[in-house]
């Protein structure tokens, strides 16, 4: 009996150390990934680029201190360690013997020098705001620096997590000059190659990367605009992998054994943005009629068809300071109570059915990319067809991606509504409530593009991102939350999970919660 079980374990140890082993001996080196996806970067400079286009390419060209891993933990990247030492200070042990692509020495003046860079800089980095009251870096030694804030700044650690935190080498900054954004330097597990506008970029495998070298020889992104015409490219084997998934394809995807289907629960809110200081908008009886007036559960069943979830919040609920919003019963779809508050704005049915207050009819300029986000053009128009049966005109104009960005991002916005989605990409609700909705966040200091100014909320902001208490920081966001749904300042469409499509033989790859932090390191090619 004592040898029949001693034979028993004997088999399971052996049969374990075979899968393991097996699994190590079955990656294979070489090959190129190639990735078709829906539209170009602005750039590949975090200091000008911090939408997904940009990141998807740079996350595996630069690095940060540290990195949210796909439990959105918080784990060392070239920092090995890191200790709190104040309220306004984090002191951070650096990564040795890591080279930039260039050959410059990783150490703490990289550090330093790309910080500055950032803060420094005017205009600062499109992601400085975003990363929180940073004071300076100050350098201790070779190996180590401390990170100091302005005043105590509870989410410190998750901001050094962001992807656009990656150190840049600045040998390669001062080299290039503009030409950086271009042509990026790091410390990743890949380098950049080259970059055909509207075409393609390609990334060659570092073979001096401080880690686990990367197994693919290439990767490849490929601009492919129609999510058909990108289906296709995979279908034919064209491409290998690809980003934005038509929602009527994932079943049929998941069903065929060509194909694997990657997913991970996304922190992303898709809306419809208003530029709350263009009249009407600048009225709440108006944004609250147009919060009724779209059907959101008609946009998830038969646009999105079953690939969204319904939004609870201006944020996701995998974002810390996440309430429940309760926007479905405070604005449930209704007609006739968008109708009911047009009228008491002074908005009455005209010949042609468009409302008007006296000779002023009621149009709306909205600016829209397509293909940015999942259905983003779809979802649009049938925002526009919704707006317009209850007698509201819009006027719907779109435009290449980056272009729309930067209309979006400019100190003065000349239209009424625009199509964005918003990700909380350090999963911490200072990143979202601060930057959105601060009265002082007008771009291009931050990112209130709605331009909403409540005092209140203000104040409840600069609190919370002061406050370590996390319970303290949680009923800040709250109350947040609360004013938001009554000034209604974003019509939020659906929450999107990320889904991506690649063909059976791309193995190693893992789908991230936040959507920028697309990495191929791990990646490779059974075939």
């Amino acid at each position: 009996m004592i040898m029949r079980r001693i034979f028993v374990q004997g088999v399971v140890v052996l049969v374990g150390i075979l899968m393991v082993f097996g699994t190590v001996m079955a990656e294979k080196k070489g090959g190129t990934l190639t990735i078709g996806r829906p539209t170009d970067p602005v750039a590949l400079d975090p200091a000008l680029e911090t939408t997904a286009p940009g990141a998807w390419v740079y996350f595996n060209i630069l690095e940060p201190l540290l990195v949210l891993d796909h439990d959105m933990n918080i784990t060392p990247k070239l920092a090995t360690e890191y200790k709190v030492l104040s309220p306004q200070k984090v002191r951070f042990h650096l990564r040795k013997g890591v080279k930039f692509h260039d050959g410059t020495p990783f150490n703490a003046e990289a550090v330093k020098f790309t910080f500055e860079k950032a803060y420094q800089s005017k205009p600062q980095a499109r992601w400085a705001s975003l990363a929180g009251p940073i004071d300076r870096v100050e350098v201790i030694d070779e190996y180590t620096v401390d990170v100091i804030t302005k005043e105590p700044y509870g989410p410190i650690l998750r901001s050094m997590a962001m992807c656009y935190t990656g150190i840049l080498s600045p040998t390669a900054v001062k080299k290039l000059g503009p030409e950086f954004s271009r042509s990026p330097v790091g410390t990743g597990p890949f380098k950049f190659k080259e970059w055909k506008t509207n075409d393609h970029i390609t990334l060659v495998r570092n073979e001096d990367y401080w880690g686990k070298k990367a197994l693919l020889d290439q990767v490849v992104f490929r601009v492919i605009p129609e999510e058909g015409a990108r289906t296709l490219a995979l279908r034919t084997g064209e491409v290998d992998f690809i980003i934005h998934v038509a929602p009527t394809e994932i079943a049929n995807f998941e069903k065929d054994k060509n194909f694997t289907v990657h997913k991970a629960t996304g922190l992303q809110v898709f809306h419809i943005g208003m530029n709350l200081s263009k009249p009407p908008l600048d009225d709440v009886r108006v944004r609250r009629a147009l919060a009724h007036a779209v059907n959101v559960d008609y946009i998830l069943q038969h646009i999105m068809e079953g690939s969204a979830t319904r939004p609870r919040s201006y944020v996701s609920p995998g974002v810390f300071g996440f309430k429940d919003m309760n926007l479905d019963k405070l604005y449930p779809y209704d007609k006739n109570k968008a109708l009911a508050l047009l009228a008491e704005a002074g908005w009455k049915p005209g010949p042609d059915k468009i409302l008007r207050k006296g000779n002023e009819k009621l149009t709306l300029s909205h600016i829209a990319a397509r293909g940015r986000y999942m259905k983003d053009g779809e979802v649009t128009e049938a925002v526009q067809a919704m707006l317009k049966e209850i007698g509201v005109d819009v006027n719907l104009q779109f435009g290449e991606w980056g272009s729309v960005f930067t209309q979006i991002r400019s100190p003065k916005l000349d239209h009424h509504l625009f199509t964005l989605a918003w990700i909380t990409t350090n999963a911490d609700g200072d990143y979202s409530f601060y930057n959105l909705f601060h009265s002082k966040g007008i771009p291009p200091t931050s990112w209130n593009s709605y331009r909403y100014n409540n005092p209140r909320v203000d104040k409840l902001v600069e609190e919370a991102r002061a406050t370590l208490d996390p319970k303290k920081r949680e009923a800040l966001y709250g109350e947040v939350q609360d004013l938001l749904a009554k000034d209604v300042v974003m019509l939020p469409i659906y929450n999107s999970n990320m889904i991506y499509v690649s063909r059976n033989y791309v193995k190693g790859f893992k789908a991230h919660s936040v959507e920028y932090n697309l990495g191929f390191g791990e990646t490779w090619l059974d075939k």
